[in-house]
């Protein structure tokens, strides 16, 4: 029987709370004496520690035998209001951008353990009335499993299979103020662990969760000043990117495989906040392969074209110099069996007028392909 509030559930309450009254604490002595030296930082920080109970999906029957609990996370997050400084943090309403800490239980305790996940996030809001706020948070950083898979003492774990992995949050969440300084959320959010296919098995772990948390704004008069924004020059962009990424092929323990990725953008800028268009995708995928059908052994077949193309719908949420790209594409040529679709999420960072460097992970409804590493040229 599935424990609903294991032993382990009270500990990461007990540390979070302790963990989240160091930091208010610190915070308060800290505000009280720079306010003159960084107000423009310390006029805005909040403090949150939250909780999220979930269950981790399991997309193949396999993968649902390892479970044997919930997954219940503890969290405490610093986030800072932007001052409205840039173009986009009004148009965008002012999102508060941040770093959250993840840990608890994965919800398999023998076959993965504990997991833990460090993001940096950034937190919209889409309603804000009085002491209402309804917020949509995305997070990417590195995550960390505790029990990845073993050929030899943990064989059964095919969802992860590294200790290393990036970690993908999102949190749609609605707020209420409970005093001057406290304010209680409540909401629905999703975490995704995966390697991106460097070592296989890479199922991925994907965990939907209720969430809770408690909020501490060190200074809740604050208020951005809004400006009356100059027009914006909407404009058609060309962009050419080409990728790397390495991915461990079928059979287990076998060799990981160079993966090369050369892509194609027409974006349209729409506001100072997004470009919208589309792109062509030429993929080769040397760890492509198929399974051998009534094989005496467990044998793939690796002899057709590894070369895929495709083409993608794409929209990029822009962030100053960093960018978010979002992409659904669809495969017009590709010879091994694979789900129609993919998904591409990522980070880009444009370093001058026409260069940009992205990492980029492409995915299948949840299942991690690979983490492409690049760099993008604007004509």
């Amino acid at each position: 029987m599935k424990e609903f509030f294991p032993l382990s559930f009270f500990n990461n309450i007990c540390i979070c709370t302790k963990f989240f009254t160091f930091c208010i604490v610190f915070a308060c002595i800290h505000y009280r004496g720079n306010a003159q030296v960084e107000p423009s930082f310390w006029q805005t920080l909040s403090v949150t520690a939250r909780m999220n109970w979930g269950s981790f999906l399991a997309s193949k029957a396999k993968s649902e035998y390892i479970k044997d609990s919930y997954s219940v996370l503890g969290e405490i997050d610093i986030s800072s209001a932007n001052l409205g400084k840039k173009n986009w943090q009004q148009q965008s309403g002012f999102p508060e951008t941040g770093i959250g800490l993840l840990y608890g239980s994965s919800g398999s305790k023998a076959y993965m353990g504990d997991i833990a996940a460090a993001i940096a996030f950034i937190n919209f809001h889409l309603i804000k009335r009085g002491i209402f706020k309804t917020n949509i948070r995305v997070g990417f950083g590195p995550g960390w499993v505790e029990k990845p898979f073993n050929t030899e003492s943990n064989y059964k774990n095919l969802l992860i299979g590294t200790h290393l992995n990036a970690c993908i949050n999102f949190l749609l969440s609605s707020e209420f103020q409970l005093a001057k300084h406290l304010n209680l959320d409540a909401g629905i959010s999703f975490t995704h662990l995966s390697n991106g296919s460097v070592k296989v098995p890479n199922l991925g772990l994907n965990i939907p969760a209720f969430s809770l948390g408690i909020t501490y704004t060190l200074n809740p008069q604050f208020q951005p000043q809004k400006k009356t924004l100059p027009s914006f020059p909407k404009k058609i962009n060309y962009y050419l990117f080409t990728f790397v990424a390495a991915k461990e092929a079928y059979p287990l323990e076998s060799a990981v495989y160079l993966v090369n990725v050369v892509n194609f953008e027409i974006l349209k800028d729409i506001s100072y906040t997004g470009r919208f268009g589309g792109g062509i995708n030429f993929t080769d995928d040397r760890a492509s392969s198929e399974e051998i059908p009534n094989s005496p052994t467990y044998e793939f077949n690796k002899s057709k074209s590894q070369l895929q193309a495709s083409v993608y719908a794409a929209y990029e949420y822009v962030i100053g110099n960093l960018s978010i790209p979002l992409q659904l594409g669809v495969y017009l040529y590709n010879n091994y069996p694979i789900q129609a679709m993919y998904q591409n999420i990522g980070i880009r960072y444009h370093f001058s007028a026409h260069w940009i460097a992205a990492v980029e992970l492409k995915a299948h409804l949840g299942a991690g392909d690979f983490i492409q590493w690049g760099l993008g040229y604007k004509f």
